[in-house]
């Protein structure tokens, strides 16, 4: 079982984590809107799709972490 200093260090790992993603799509949606205003709307769309692609990732990456954390209270 794990400790819980342990719990604690993974809960802020995790936040982490999700704070670097969402610095990544600021940057990113900053960029295209730059882009947009510029009129380079070809580089706008290769970006939106970039982030589209990164948050349907992130989405998998956050609903396997809520699997694995239901299914470790389920296991206690």
């Amino acid at each position: 079982m794990k400790t819980i200093n342990q719990l604690r260090q993974e809960y802020i790992d995790s936040k982490m984590g999700e704070q670097t993603h969402l610095d990544w799509f600021d940057a990113l949606f900053t960029t295209i809107k730059d882009d947009l205003r510029s009129g380079d709307i070809h580089k706008a769309q290769k970006l939106a799709d970039i982030g589209q692609y990164l948050a349907q990732d992130f989405q998998h990456y956050s609903e396997d972490e809520l699997a694995g954390l239901i299914a470790e209270k389920e296991g206690l």
